[in-house]
């Protein structure tokens, strides 16, 4: 399976293209964000590979901010500790997620992986990845699944809470107040 998805941000000036791939040894996801917030131009783009079961093994992302460009790249193995640029880094073991601040993309990962019963709330650990900030750190987030295709997503800032709307495939459509997907494929 293939698919092609677009989200525009409801308060920054951004529009997102990504392309998830769904094989039969992996999920491979990319993505371009471009746009305007915090007073500077910007881009994003993201290779996210996942094993069959949507826990993360590799990032690669290049981030490119009023002309200066970034990167992140980091490894995981299940069950094994993650490594940045080659370096381990064993105090982020407890997390199997990741969150990019700019996209609704990543929320699916965890919706996809939880596999929650309905009024089922969950607490998981993410590396959390601040674009504007440039900083990675594990945040706890919290997941429940209020109906067949609406969660309550708990986290990051404190007492943030918003709905996300998913397809029947589990990738995001709505995320309440800050995402909107466009395209209907």
């Amino acid at each position: 399976m293939k698919r092609q998805l677009v989200w525009k941000a409801l308060h920054y000036e951004m529009m997102e293209y990504c392309n998830v791939e769904i094989t039969d040894t992996d999920i491979r996801i990319d993505g371009t964000i471009v746009g305007y917030g915090e007073d500077t131009p910007f881009s994003v783009t993201y290779d996210i590979i996942t094993d069959r079961l949507w826990q993360v093994t590799s990032l690669e992302m290049a981030i490119e901010k009023s002309g200066e460009t970034s990167w992140v790249s980091l490894q995981r193995e299940p069950g094994e500790h993650w490594t940045q640029s080659g370096h381990s880094r064993p105090e982020w073991e407890d997390c199997i997620d990741i969150d990019i601040s700019l996209t609704p993309l990543t929320n699916t990962l965890p919706i996809r992986r939880l596999s929650q019963e309905l009024q089922q709330r969950r607490q998981i650990e993410v590396l959390y990845i601040n674009i504007f900030k440039g900083e990675i750190k594990p945040v706890k987030q919290w997941y429940t699944r209020l109906a067949d295709n609406k969660y309550l997503y708990e986290g990051v800032a404190k007492d943030f809470k918003a709905e996300i709307t998913v397809d029947d495939e589990g990738l995001v459509k709505n995320y309440e107040g800050l995402f909107v997907r466009l395209n209907k494929i």
